[in-house]
């Protein structure tokens, strides 16, 4: 490794004895390698430990060597397992020393609460000695830095809203005054829905080689992807440019997919273009259970656009609330494209709502066959009056899975209706 990218790499590490055991799940260390990569820094290693001193000494040595900052959250509370401040301190081979100015201070806290002041409450002014203290102002456990085998190791408290403050005002600032000529990083976001994530790595390219700048990235949930583009230069003026250009590349290249370039939950953006446009919407769904409608209504105003779904999921409910007509459904099978176009043009007629989407399918684990398996759904799309339908074959991913693509794809189809439409007058 060069010395100019063991200068700009960081690691991460999250110490507890309730992270290892899964009470607890590490939310620093996700939340401090944004921040960094913001400020042109490079995070290479997240590193959980229980409460173990030995562990953590020889987890900051291996580190360190990589590494030109590695910043710790957790160990510093006044109790015996709280190990961080005498595993740094072995580590870079000083003794402990107490900070009276520290000890002064907790004492005066504890007073002021009117609280006692206990003897265990002592360990939280002992630091590595030759340490920069660093004050917490939101509880009781300062952090410290303090060189260790040529990085710099940064020890905060685990709380996150204690060491949020801290490493905004108090770390980052000292992690960019030590390296010289730190690029200028330029970061762009898209949200996609319904293509796969090897046919997005097959489109991108070289956007996705580790050398590329800007580098392309990718992450893939529930038929969503997640695409973000880290462009560095540097001048904050370079870096902007050579990210606008990818991020148009990327617009032109997978306009069909992508939905957002902010907010990557798909039923927000439908329901607030729902809400701006005035169209009004409705829901009928089999097998999605309503999973749909309690979606759509958590954007905050969408009562002023959807005011009636329906979940139909016996036929008699089909035929009884939206008009099925049960020759149809004796005919085709409730999972069927007729269906779902009856269903659709049912919805729409009943709250006279000029979109309305409907779905069944078979989400499993039982139900299926070999002309009609699990995970095959049927959509109908009502646009004002006129109604068409898709068929998807989703993976046999579980039940729960099954649901949650149905009621996506649901609202990417709602979203595509609805940029053909005018808004209302």
């Amino acid at each position: 490794m060069s010395a100019r990218r063991r200068e700009l790499a960081v690691a991460l590490v999250a110490t507890g004895d309730e992270l290892v055991e899964g009470r607890h799940v590490d939310t620093n260390s996700a939340e401090i390698a944004r921040e960094l990569l913001a400020v042109g820094f490079e995070p290479r290693r997240f590193t959980v430990l229980g409460d173990d001193e030995d562990g953590l000494v020889h987890a900051l040595l291996e580190l360190a060597a990589g590494h030109g900052a590695i910043v710790i959250t957790g160990g510093l509370g006044p109790t015996l397992d709280d190990v961080t401040r005498h595993a740094v301190a072995r580590a870079a081979g000083v003794a402990l020393a107490r900070d009276e100015g520290v000890l002064a201070g907790l004492r005066e806290r504890f007073a002021r609460r009117g609280r006692p002041f206990a003897e265990a409450n002592t360990r939280q002014a002992l630091f590595p000695a030759g340490a920069e203290v660093l004050p917490n102002a939101n509880g009781t456990a300062a952090g410290f830095a303090i060189p260790v085998a040529g990085a710099l190791v940064v020890a905060l408290p685990g709380p996150p809203r204690e060491m949020r403050p801290m490493l905004a005002e108090l770390v980052v600032p000292r992690l960019v005054a030590r390296v010289a000529d730190l690029p200028c990083v330029e970061r762009r976001a898209f949200h996609l829905f319904g293509l796969p994530e090897s046919a997005f790595a097959d489109a991108a390219g070289a956007w996705m080689e580790r050398g590329a700048n800007p580098l392309v990235g990718v992450t893939a949930s529930g038929g969503r992807l997640s695409v973000t583009l880290r462009a560095e230069a540097a001048t904050r003026a370079a870096a902007r440019e050579l990210a606008d250009a990818r991020a148009a590349e990327v617009r032109a290249r997978f306009a069909s997919w992508i939905f957002s370039e902010d907010e990557p939950d798909l039923a927000a953006v439908l329901g607030r273009e729902l809400i701006a446009r005035g169209v009004s919407v409705t829901l009928a769904e089999s097998c999605t259970g309503g999973l749909a409608a309690e979606r759509l209504t958590r954007v905050p105003g969408i009562s002023a656009v959807f005011g009636t779904g329906f979940v139909t999921y016996a036929d008699e409910a089909k035929t009884r609330l939206l008009g099925v007509e049960p020759a149809l459904l004796a005919a085709h099978g409730a999972v069927s494209a007729p269906v779902a176009a009856a269903m659709a043009r049912g919805a729409a007629r009943h709250c006279g709502a000029r979109l309305a989407v409907a779905i069944t399918g078979i989400a499993g684990p039982g139900g299926g066959s070999p002309e009609k398996p699990v995970g095959l759904v049927h959509f109908g799309v009502s646009v004002d009056g006129v109604v068409s339908t898709e068929e998807r074959r989703f993976l046999d991913l579980g039940r729960d899975l099954v649901r949650d693509f149905a009621a996506s794809t649901a609202f990417d189809l709602l979203r595509k209706a609805l940029c053909g439409l005018a808004p209302a007058r």
